[in-house]
């Protein structure tokens, strides 16, 4: 096979990889998409360049087809023509595919023959799956969401256990293709045959084994509002907070014991810093029609401050504030304005919003009723809950989390994959820890996703547009959920040290190439 037929078979199966993306992704690509750049780069005909190229090609197709969506947010806000969107989601695909360039390139240059030879492509690609640096972070087995079985194993090792697994799988399976007789080959086909319905027969047992402890479990009635408010205009301040107040009262009414709304931006107004009272907010009042605690996203700022904070409030049943937390990590360009001074460019451009970052995580505490347990919750802005170290980090404050609890804004991506992907890459995260997730969005996709990883209640995403909000009602979820563990008094095995398996691989990976470095340099010394 010449060099341009390989450089097409490494994109194809770059393509397999990103049609396992949500929603309705093909698994099976998943697993095979990672054997052509193994079976290709190896060859002893192949120069490094010539392997680097072939990477490349087998990351491309990963966001061109699993993140499409780029496009469409470049055309809706940023007015882009549609042949210049289009150039932009080809950077971004080509962005994401650099590390998989690397990675064919060490395939190439490190070892073919022995264990090394089975585990360099691993510890490699875990390394650079984790060192590089990606606007939307992600894993290429992002649906394995889809069959929660498959994602079991994270609470050892987190999504980069489940990455080591699949591209060791697709190491035997590129052995056995170029060994040479049936013989030498069964050892990797046992492993091709064996490990997939292996890892589902521990996932199926491992969620059995989960039930049955939580049907034992505390449970709290989680009310969750999506009211399908679209991004921008067309819609007034006190219509917007109409569809909040209305289903949380029907809510309440159904007896919630905590109310969650979604990020701010939903909720109309900004309040002002130190914010410790609804009733400051006169007619914005967010309880004014039910007296169940509410989590409720919200801009605020502080009189003085030239910017303000993307925010999360617990509101006890009185009004009080109980708790606040600050969005940490911040979007670029969307949330903040990175490596120039924020106020020179605002004063130039006044459309940019810039945000200033919170100190970190916070853990709000609710308060029960009828002498139940209290329950802590780790609360969650936008896209930290696809942040697995930040997760980490909400998770081992002072006295633990039950739950984590997500506030978002996904209407900016309309009716595209990236909410499914977002949930999708949430409920990783319920795995590495195992505690539930609950998530209110604006428009979908909400969602409780229990201890296993599982969605086991949602609100679908709704194409909301200023134009269309009228055919779109409030729409609420109430979810009995259970709160099998506390992080601080029964971690994972994740928790405690799992989250170094990544790190581990960085530093074995700068190990050999400073060695190979040092040793090049002595030999063109002599």
């Amino acid at each position: 096979m010449g060099f341009g037929p390989s450089l097409f078979l490494a994109l194809f199966g770059s393509v397999l990889i990103g049609l396992g993306a949500p929603p309705g992704g093909w698994l099976p690509g998943h697993w095979l998409g990672f054997v052509p750049v193994l079976v290709l780069a190896r060859r002893e005909n192949m120069t490094p360049r010539q392997a680097a190229a072939l990477g490349l090609a087998g990351g491309l197709g990963i966001g061109l087809v699993g993140f499409p969506w780029i496009a469409d947010l470049l055309m809706r806000f940023a007015g882009m023509p549609r042949p210049v969107a289009a150039a932009g989601l080809g950077l971004f695909a080509l962005w994401m595919a650099i590390p998989y360039g690397l990675w064919a390139l060490g395939l190439r240059l490190g070892p073919f023959e022995g264990w090394r030879s089975y585990a360099w492509p691993v510890v490699l690609f875990v390394a650079l799956q984790f060192a590089w640096p990606n606007l939307f972070p992600y894993t290429p087995l992002i649906g394995f969401a889809e069959r929660p079985a498959l994602m079991q194993l994270a609470e050892f090792g987190g999504v980069p256990l489940l990455e080591a697994i699949v591209v060791g799988w697709a190491v035997a399976a590129a052995r056995a293709l170029t060994r040479e007789g049936l013989r030498a080959a069964a050892a990797d086909l046992a492993v091709v045959l064996l490990l997939p319905p292996a890892i589902l027969a521990y996932g199926a047992a491992r969620i059995t084994a989960l039930d049955e402890a939580a049907a034992a479990a505390p449970v709290l009635r989680v009310g969750i509002v999506q009211p399908n408010i679209p991004v921008g205009g067309g819609m007034s301040g006190l219509e917007r907070l109409e569809r909040l107040r209305e289903p949380s009262a029907e809510l309440a009414a159904a007896g919630a014991e905590l109310v969650v709304w979604p990020e701010g931006g939903t909720y109309p107004y900004r309040v002002a810093r130190p914010f410790v009272h609804e009733r400051v907010l006169g007619p914005g009042r967010p309880l004014l029609r039910h007296r169940v605690p509410t989590l409720l996203g919200a801009g605020s700022r502080a009189p003085d401050a030239r910017h303000g904070y993307n925010s999360a409030y617990l509101l006890g049943r009185d009004g009080a504030v109980q708790g606040r937390y600050d969005k940490v990590n911040l979007v670029p360009i969307g949330e903040s304005i990175p490596w120039v001074d924020p106020d020179w460019v605002s004063d130039r451009i006044p459309e940019i919003a810039h945000h200033y970052a919170g100190a970190g995580p916070e853990r709000f505490v609710l308060s029960r009723e009828d002498g139940k347990a209290d329950a802590a919750l780790g609360p969650l802005i936008c896209y930290e809950d696809i942040l697995p170290l930040f997760v980490r980090d909400v998770a081992r404050l002072p006295g633990g989390v039950d739950l984590f609890v997500n506030v978002t804004i996904d209407a900016w991506y309309g009716d595209t994959a990236e909410p499914w992907e977002h949930l999708a890459l949430a409920q990783f995260r319920s795995v590495e820890h195992r505690i539930p997730l609950v998530r209110s969005t604006s428009t979908g996709v909400s969602a409780v996703v229990d201890a296993g990883g599982r969605v086991v209640a949602q609100i679908p995403l709704r194409p909301v547009e200023a134009e269309t909000a009228h055919l779109y009602t409030p729409e609420t979820l109430l979810a009995d959920v259970r709160l099998p563990r506390n992080t601080a008094t029964s971690p994972t095995v994740y928790a405690r040290f799992g989250w170094l398996l990544p790190w581990a691989c960085v530093a074995v990976v700068t190990g050999i190439g400073a060695r190979a470095f040092g040793v090049r340099r002595r030999q063109g010394g002599a």
